[in-house]
């Protein structure tokens, strides 16, 4: 056990999106990255209602239930529903701040994908973040960073090189990670489901058979780009 493992078992990772609906992409990506840092408490966090993101097609309370049919064999991933139980827009930084008022001095994480990294300078209050949380960014071979301006400057002052340098203060630090990341995308699987088509073995069995159950995604077809 290294030096820094106690502060690793200690923090908190948060893993967000709006899992509409939740698919092996998703659950591939938290997984490896719970496994590559190495914490007790990886939580992914369903966003409720984001503003900087089109409206999400299932309403929270259905992809919270996807989420935990998901998980159901696997506790070593855990769920935090706070956004879908706030009232009003998700904005991360409120999130983040009930998590930080939480826990006090551990370290927490926000993990995201680089191409939700490279627009963080329009998410509401974004320099906060760096106040309240380390952000850790799952990269693929294919990823570019494309930071830009003040939001550059931020990164290039504040990157970690390894990941046990997270663990040594709360928040503040950018550490970019390769990660597997299928080639599965939410809005391919509605657009399958919506045209009639078998989207078997992209998600869980439990999360598409709720789907079928209930009706979700039968409406017109989907372009823009969700994970």
């Amino acid at each position: 056990m290294s030096v820094d493992q106690p502060q690793a078992l200690a923090a908190t990772i948060i893993f967000g999106g709006t899992f509409d609906p939740v698919h092996y992409g998703h659950l591939r990506a938290a997984a490896e990255l719970r496994d590559l840092l190495e914490v007790a408490d990886f939580r992914l966090l369903p966003a409720g209602h984001p503003p900087h993101r089109n409206s999400t097609q299932a309403d929270g309370r259905h992809r919270l239930k996807m989420l935990r049919l998901a998980l159901a064999m696997h506790p070593d991933l855990g769920l935090d529903d706070r956004e879908i139980r706030r009232a009003g827009p998700s904005y991360m930084v409120d999130t983040l701040s009930e998590l930080r008022e939480q826990f006090g001095q551990r370290a927490l994480v926000l993990a995201l994908g680089q191409d939700a990294a490279n627009g963080l300078d329009r998410w509401h209050q974004w320099q906060r973040l760096f106040e309240l949380a380390h952000l850790v960014v799952m990269t693929r071979p294919e990823s570019e960073r494309r930071y830009t301006g003040r939001l550059a400057e931020i990164v290039a002052a504040n990157e970690a090189r390894q990941t046990d340098q997270l663990w040594r203060q709360p928040a503040g630090l950018i550490l970019h990670l390769p990660v597997t990341q299928l080639a599965i995308s939410s809005t391919d699987i509605r657009n399958q489901i919506q045209a009639g088509t078998d989207p078997r073995f992209l998600l869980p069995d439990a999360v598409l058979e709720y789907i079928r159950l209930r009706g979700l995604y039968k409406h017109a077809l989907t372009t823009r780009n969700s994970v």
